[in-house]
């Protein structure tokens, strides 16, 4: 899932198509969970959704649960083949960090034994569903999309040309948001919706209420025509 772009979903094709083409040029397939993995997406990893296995899996962000701490999984032919295998190209300064690796242990027990990865699969489930009906309600809001708790909103100015909307007009409906408690990523037109992994569904509901409210705002006043 692109997720600075908007949390863009590919076809479920996508993935394994790549790394059909990874294979026959040779090259390895290499799948950058940073911000999909450890059940961002409704599922441990991101790829897992397509069925396609990568060569390598670069890892973060959610793996330290908030300390900074990174790494990678792949598999025992590549460990073992050259240069990599040579100690002076595998080492780091800062690799193997005994703190890092405690609060990264820590992290992805929490993921693992909370289930957070099906919490993330329901509640994002519940969400998008709640989301959608607002593609045909709100004349902005273009698209809904998203998988888990991976969403992603796009404010259009026009649905024909999928125009971006304003800066201005997507700013007016952060604040409004803001105003009743809710903090949105609205201030750009890719309006990506990444709630933390232990929400629950009440939580959901609110938060989509009052997207809903500063939107019946937002289209009632006409202030996202600019």
């Amino acid at each position: 899932i692109q997720g600075t772009a908007g949390n863009v979903v590919p076809p479920d094709t996508f993935l394994p198509a790549v790394r059909e083409v990874a294979k026959e040029v040779g090259a390895l397939f290499i799948s950058d969970e940073m911000i999909c993995g450890f059940g961002r997406s409704g599922k441990m990893f991101g790829c897992e959704h397509s069925g396609a296995r990568p060569d390598i899996i670069t890892i973060g962000k959610a793996l330290g649960g908030g300390y900074p701490v990174t790494g990678l999984i792949t598999t025992d032919a590549l460990c073992h083949a050259e240069p990599w295998s040579k100690p002076s190209f595998s080492s780091s300064s800062y690799g193997g960090n005994p703190l890092a690796a405690a609060a990264a242990d820590a992290a992805v027990a929490a993921v693992v034994d909370e289930n957070l990865v099906d919490n993330s699969a329901r509640m994002g489930a519940r969400m998008l569903a709640a989301l959608q009906p607002m593609v045909e309600r709100y004349p902005f809001v273009g698209e809904v999309r998203g998988r888990g708790l991976m969403l992603g909103l796009e404010l259009v100015a026009d649905k024909k040309t999928r125009e971006p909307l304003p800066k201005k007009a997507c700013e007016q409906i952060f604040a409004g948001a803001l105003r009743r408690g809710l903090i949105t990523m609205a201030y750009t037109p890719r309006v990506r919706i990444n709630p933390p992994l232990v929400i629950t569904a009440a939580q959901v509901d609110e938060a989509v209420d009052i997207l809903d409210e500063t939107f019946a705002e937002a289209a009632q006043s006409g202030s996202w025509r600019q």
